[in-house]
């Protein structure tokens, strides 16, 4: 009775609240953007930034490099969701180059996006409301 009451009071006190969609890249694109150096997993500074060193320029902004992976030579990169092309890269170590491996946690945050690039089913939650059937 009393988590009744107090959902009551804090529903009818902030009203309805709408879910915050968060962009299941978000995650990903923070590990991207560290900083490169050998102990950082991150692309800063070889294809994320103002002035890459080397390699296929993703971007600067996370904008900018969610739509580059998406739609360079027709999603080549990323093609075939956790056994692509940037996926493998990153699991097996071949990038970031004389970087740190991708923690299982950091790929995990990779296959999160890429499955919701090719998931048939929404990646937000949306708020339902329910009323029962009239009799």
């Amino acid at each position: 009775m009393i988590y009744n009451l107090a959902g009551l009071t804090i529903a009818l006190f902030l009203g309805d609240i709408a879910p915050v969609e968060q962009n299941p890249f978000d995650a990903a694109f923070g590990v991207m953007t560290q900083d490169h150096g050998t102990d950082s997993p991150g692309c800063r500074g070889c294809h994320i930034g103002e002035q890459p060193a080397f390699g296929l320029y993703f971007g600067n902004t996370q904008d900018e490099v969610e739509n580059f992976l998406i739609t360079y030579d027709s999603g080549r990169l990323i093609d075939g969701g956790r056994d692509s092309v940037l996926a493998t890269y990153l699991r097996e170590g071949v990038m970031p180059f004389n970087g740190a491996r991708w923690t299982d946690c950091q790929l995990e945050a990779l296959y999160a996006w890429l499955d919701s690039l090719t998931s048939p089913y929404p990646t937000t939650i949306e708020a339902v409301s329910y009323s029962a059937p009239s009799r």
